[in-house]
């Protein structure tokens, strides 16, 4: 499936860079993991490999994909329907977008806040995704375009 040094995104975190596949011992089981280095956060976070799919473990996208991603911050979402939903359950459909790994939906959600934010202040919680989606978008633009994150961030500016 992956080895080390394979570039891939975990949801909910970002683009991460495979360190080594470390086998340990589990209730007297041998478990392999991959060891990931987030990109962002310092953070290292170990998966069974068997669980990997499951947990949404993916290959980063291809450069024709990220114009879909282009294309999707273009555009100018209905907020309007949005604002009618009750935050409590935006919060939730928002999280269903982010877990699903999908970078379109993660895009979707980072625009949708882009625009909310603009209109008026939003709540911690929509700015703290907000800050999540940006992260995970913009470890990925990094991995795929091989660019530090200033210039990721500023490819991300480039397309909303």
């Amino acid at each position: 499936m992956f080895a080390a040094g394979d570039r891939v995104v975990y949801p909910l975190h970002g683009g991460a860079i495979i360190k080594e596949i470390e086998r340990r011992e589990q209730d007297g089981v041998p478990v392999d993991y991959f060891i990931l280095q987030m990109l962002f956060e310092n953070m290292t976070v170990s998966i069974p490999v068997e669980n990997a799919e499951r947990l949404g473990l993916r290959e980063i996208v291809s450069k024709e994909k990220l114009d879909e991603v282009a294309a999707v911050l273009h555009e100018v979402p209905d907020v309007q329907s949005i604002k009618s939903i009750s935050w409590n359950r935006r919060f939730q459909v928002y999280m269903e977008k982010i877990k699903s790994g999908c970078i379109l939906e993660v895009a979707k959600v980072f625009k949708i806040l882009v625009v909310l934010e603009q209109e008026k202040k939003i709540s911690v919680g929509e700015r703290r995704l907000l800050h999540n989606a940006k992260q995970i978008l913009q470890s990925e633009v990094m991995l795929v375009n091989n660019v530090d994150a200033d210039q990721a961030e500023a490819w991300l500016k480039g397309c909303c």
